[in-house]
């Protein structure tokens, strides 16, 4: 069994998806986060809802967790999200981001320096 490196802390606040991503993250680490999002994400059991990434906190990641990263998107994609904003503090992170998933780029999203701003923006949008 692999060490999963990386921590996810997800909760949900009426249509709001929360995730925090701390540390750098291995394929392991990803798949187990995205694994805690779906499971938040279903306990809406099909509504609309918002998605706040807060990013300010992590050191990066392998290719491969990009890859799997970029999965997810996908399948996010398909779902009820109506709006998604990202709070990232590196340029160089939110450049790798868009490279090496570009699904992301498919949502109704918007970046922050903090995150604030970026429930307020969230909570504007229908």
């Amino acid at each position: 069994m692999n060490i999963v490196h990386g921590q996810c802390f997800v909760s949900v606040d009426d249509d709001i998806v929360y995730v925090k991503a701390v540390g750098g993250f291995n394929l392991e680490g990803v798949i187990t986060a995205t694994r805690d999002i779906a499971s938040a994400i279903h306990t809406l059991e099909h509504k609309k809802f918002k998605f706040l990434a807060d990013y300010s906190e992590l050191e990066g990641a392998i290719p491969e967790a990009f890859d799997k990263l970029n999965e997810f998107n996908r399948w996010l994609n398909k779902q009820n999200m109506t709006a998604k904003a990202v709070v990232i503090n590196s340029s160089v992170t939110l450049d790798i981001l868009r490279q090496r998933a570009p699904a992301r780029n498919l949502h109704n999203d918007k970046n922050f320096e903090n995150k604030a701003e970026a429930i307020e923006w969230l909570k504007q949008q229908l």
